[in-house]
């Protein structure tokens, strides 16, 4: 398996994301999550999304996660309202502790509801090695599927 360098990551806030061509978003969120720290994934993950002509697949080390606002809850809930295109092809995320679970768990049956066709795979594992073979499986099968 492909272990990208460590260059080209660029802070936000107290984070750091970069793009991993041809289509990973790579975020490290370090602690708190405010609404502009989401304003600012959902603006690179479209921006690469447009320019890419594809849907991103965005990597998720959440694991020096601390508490996700309300705003910043609100602002992935609608990131995708009014998309011609799905910018996100799924999400890998890694690291999280069983109470990140729950709350992007709410955050996703939250989304579900309001908006199914806008739904896409999230999967959540213990390691970075296991998430990329996750998002490398998922791009091999075609992005409408699944994870298993």
């Amino acid at each position: 398996m492909h272990e990208p360098p460590s260059e080209g990551w660029k802070p936000f806030g107290s984070h750091t994301h970069r793009f991993e061509p041809p289509d990973v978003y790579f975020t490290r969120v370090n602690g708190n999550v405010t609404g502009d720290d989401m304003r600012t994934q959902v603006e690179a993950i479209r921006a690469l999304s447009q320019r890419a002509g594809r849907p991103m697949f965005w990597l998720v080390d959440v694991s020096k996660m601390g508490t996700v606002s309300a705003e910043a809850r609100q602002l992935a809930a609608a990131a995708s309202k009014g998309e011609e295109q799905p910018i996100l092809g799924g999400s890998f995320i890694f690291g999280a502790s069983f109470t990140t679970r729950v709350v992007v768990g709410m955050l996703l049956r939250a989304v579900r509801l309001i908006k199914p066709a806008k739904q896409r795979p999230t999967v959540f594992v213990e390691t970075e090695a296991q998430a990329r073979a996750f998002l490398d499986e998922h791009r091999k099968r075609g992005m409408d599927k699944s994870p298993p």
